[in-house]
């Protein structure tokens, strides 16, 4: 009543003020931050040990006031060694292996405007930024405040010994690699089987008029749909006569094999399935693209080409970071066009359930999101970075439309979609999802409801870490229930492939790392131990039973390695393989081959005793495994660092082939003697290589960008291209001819594959390596990872940018320039800038 009684300008006037408080007030809250900033003192490599400053920088209006406040945070490696604390600071590790909190006593008080400083020491060398801290933030009496961090270690003591890569190291390891005319290079990756490029050339089609043979007509807008990557216009003629785009059948061809000619007149590609159908048009699309690139000139060109493996996979993991179903699309893209075949979409692990299974709703309530949480009721709690409500990848699932669509799009495109889905070990965010569903009904007294879907045994006093260091990952295989919400989830899925019209033919049930330790104190499991004699024997009961579920609907299982291997006290060392129980109808994915580590040869193991087999080699197909020990570098290193070189230089049908890997690994000819060879009688088991892509540090869009490529193109040529000759000879033979090859593939991809993919996507960065750089005698001299892209470099210490001078050959610089190199793009995207020391 008493805004009745105003005028309405007044009412105006006073709606204006209001809105400029708040307006004031959210600017003043974004200006005003909580800084953590965190600088490395020393580095003590040799005790693994680093000492460490924090300082709390308050720029809010908010008091934190003693006794009710903590600071929360993720770091992977480095955690604090509480007695290094000060009085009345107490330090909890909360779950898995990066979740911490501090909590501050009485005498600890953080005042608006000031700053609160204390030093510590932690276990561990936090060796990378991408290994924390990060997702940090304050709570006070359950109100939340993000916090803002900096990470200063760049003049810890110790520096040194972490062996960080220089300019002149990168110049010296880059010596092998050099500009090579254009003409001289493949013109599209993978490298095809057979290709004859003419010296003469012809301008490019300025639209199609394509002929379809009758055998290809069902597929005629699938394939439109990949034909519109040229952005030509496209007319569908009936006559070979009327055309100048022949897409016809060729009999006596594999299923994904295509010949691809283009003369004078006209351009013919033809295979006798639709997935060689689809590669050819591919193979088109890369050279048509260049064409628009460069000269609008078409080469003239002779291609027959087929796989060399027959499965060729990548696998994305959305649990740990989660990305949405375009950028699952463009994935899915890149996939088709660099010819790989199987996607492996591991859908869910301890730090999220991403797919949304009707009749289970928490799973994607409580198990699709990540954040501050007393209870874990309403979310998982934060992990990798996602802070109090989630971050940027912490939260989010996929629909079941947004799936079924995901199959349809990848049909298209000749790429099969396995789910993964992780069970029993690696389970944490369906357990805790579960456990909300059951406390949900147990309050309502709907105590059958509560157990029909549950996945842990309450009463199990099992003690044990799982390799991320979680004490609760396990479901329970002695519950029946487990077995009845696995059936329900299968079942879920398979519906949404029948609504997508795909047959399910495959699931991974992951499987991967199950703790040394589960269910020995569960009351559920101990008669049932007592009457199989032995846990594993229990285990192997649990895997039969999920190929039962699965079996019933004509689907193969799948997993890591580890299902087959006995369950021992050796965890990720055991290479026992158990007595064959599954009639070889599983197909184990073999990961776990540290070099070095008496593991590389379990592929052939497996393979030759008669199970199809995918090698999935950390040390060579684990994208999220770091390039090198630069601090800017992306990815975890427990398997070593792998770089380019890594991916492409391995043979998958004999790792020990090449001299120089081996020599790098420091694998004595003692070392490898004993190992087991793949037998040529049973080369056909070894079904294909597998790419993975792990999400625990992909935080978000850009990092998942620069660890996909170029990583994917590498991998791809490994995957489809012919066994390269110089794998044959002998160790003192293959260098040369490797380097040449390789010196080849690196400028394939910097003279093509990367414009090509600046030009087809133009908001996707890539990564480009830090050049390598020395200064001689007052000259600068570059190398570049990718000979063909450009590096722009500045002489007063700044950062290079899109307008800097470009660097073409060596250059005079002054005796006092401070040079900084950094690798650009076509589209004028910059990679990391690097600085040139002297010496």
């Amino acid at each position: 009543m008493f805004l009745l009684k105003l005028k309405p300008r007044f009412i105006i006037v006073l709606a204006l003020l209001c809105m400029g408080f708040v307006a004031y007030f959210i600017a003043n809250n974004k200006e005003h931050a909580i800084n953590l900033i965190y600088t490395i003192n020393a580095f003590d490599v040799e005790k693994s040990k680093m000492h460490v400053s924090i300082t709390i920088d308050n720029q809010t209006l908010t008091d934190f006031k003693p006794s009710q406040w903590s600071l929360h945070w993720n770091q992977i490696i480095g955690k604090i060694i509480p007695e290094t604390l000060p009085e009345g600071i107490d330090f909890t590790w909360i779950n898995g292996n990066s979740y911490f909190k501090l909590n501050f006593g009485d005498n600890w008080a953080l005042k608006a405007g000031e700053k609160l400083h204390f030093n510590v020491v932690k276990d561990g060398i936090m060796s990378r930024l991408a290994l924390g801290p990060f997702g940090a933030f304050l709570v006070q009496n359950e109100n939340l405040y993000d916090v803002k961090t900096t990470v200063n270690w760049q003049h810890a003591k110790g520096l040194e010994d972490l062996n960080l890569p220089t300019s002149k190291t990168r110049y010296d390891k880059l010596a092998d690699i050099s500009l090579i005319s254009k003409e001289k290079l493949p013109i599209i990756i993978p490298t095809p089987k057979q290709l004859t490029v003419s010296t003469d050339d012809r301008p490019a089609d300025t639209s199609w008029q394509i002929y379809l043979s009758p055998f290809f007509s069902a597929h005629q807008q699938d394939l439109e749909q990949l034909l519109a990557q040229t952005a030509k216009n496209i007319q569908w003629v009936d006559t070979i006569a009327e055309a100048n785009l022949i897409m016809d059948q060729a009999t006596g061809l594999e299923y994904e094999a295509y010949l691809l000619r283009i003369d004078k007149q006209k351009i013919r590609i033809s295979a006798n399935a639709y997935g060689g159908m689809v590669y050819a048009i591919q193979s088109l699309v890369q050279i048509d693209v260049a064409a628009q690139i460069g000269s609008n000139r078409l080469p003239l060109v002779d291609i027959e080409d087929a796989p060399r493996f027959v499965y060729r996979g990548f696998l994305l993991d959305i649990s740990r970071n989660f990305h949405g179903l375009d950028k699952i699309k463009q994935i899915v893209d890149l996939m088709s066009i660099y010819k790989l075949n199987h996607l492996d979409l591991k859908l869910a692990d301890d730090e999220g359930w991403r797919l949304e299974i009707p009749g289970l709703p928490e799973l994607t309530k409580v198990g699709a999101k990540r954040g501050y949480t007393l209870d874990e009721q309403d979310r998982l709690i934060p992990m990798y970075g996602s802070g109090a409500d989630g971050g940027e990848t912490g939260n989010g699932f996929l629909s079941q439309q947004d799936f079924i669509e995901l199959l349809k799009y990848a049909s298209v495109r000749n790429v099969t979609v396995i789910p993964q889905i992780s069970f029993p070990s690696h389970a944490r965010a369906a357990i805790i999802s579960m456990e909300a569903r059951r406390q949900h009904f147990l309050a309502a007294g709907d105590n059958i409801a509560a157990e029909e879907f549950a996945l842990i045994d309450p009463e199990d006093k099992s003690v044990y870490r799982s390799a991320q260091l979680y004490n609760d990952n396990a479901i329970n295989i002695c519950r029946e229930s487990a077995y009845v919400f696995f059936e329900k989830i299968v079942n879920e899925i398979v519906g949404m492939y029948a609504d997508a019209n795909i047959k399910l033919t495959q699931f991974s049930i992951g499987a991967d790392e199950l703790p040394y330790g589960v269910w020995q104190a569960s009351p559920l499991c101990a008669d049932k131990i007592s009457e199989k004699h032995a846990l594993s024997d229990l285990y192997d009961e649990n895997v039969s039973r999920l190929k039962g579920i699965l079996n019933n609907h004509g689907i193969v299982l799948s997993g890591w390695e580890d299902f087959l291997l006995e369950h021992s006290e050796q965890s990720q060392s055991e290479t026992l393989i158990k007595d064959e129980r599954y009639d070889y109808e599983v197909i184990p994915y073999v990961w776990n081959n540290i070099w070095g580590g008496g593991r590389e040869d379990m592929n052939y193991k497996f393979a030759n005793l008669g199970f199809k087999t995918v090698m999935s080699n950390s040390s060579a197909f684990y994208f999220d495994m770091a390039n090198d020990r630069d601090m800017d570098s992306h990815g975890l290193n427990w398997s070593g660092y792998v770089n380019y070189f890594d991916t492409w230089a391995i043979d998958p049908e004999d790792i020990f082939a090449n001299a120089t890997l081996n020599e790098k690994h420091q694998l004595s000819d003692e070392y490898i003697a004993p190992k087991v060879k793949l037998d040529p009688n049973k080369r056909s088991n070894l079904i294909g290589i597998q790419s993975q892509l792990f999400g625990e540090t992909v935080r978000n869009e850009n990092i998942l960008n620069e660890m996909l490529l170029p990583n994917l193109l590498v991998f791809a040529e490994r995957a489809w291209a012919n066994q390269p000759n110089w794998i044959s000879l002998t160790a003192e033979q293959q260098k040369a001819p490797m380097l040449e090859q390789w010196n080849v593939f690196t400028n394939t991809l910097g003279q093509y594959a990367i414009p090509f993919l600046n030009h087809q996507y133009k908001d996707l960065n890539i990564n480009l390596p830090k050049p390598g750089g020395v200064i001689k005698n007052d000259t600068l001299f570059v190398r570049v990872q990718f000979p063909g892209i450009n590096i722009r470099y500045s002489t007063d210490g700044s950062l290079p940018n899109s307008k800097t001078k470009i660097y073409q050959k060596p250059v005079a610089v002054a005796s006092d320039a401070k040079i900084m190199l950094r690798a650009f793009d076509i589209n004028k995207n910059g990679g990391k800038a690097i600085e040139v020391v002297r010496y």
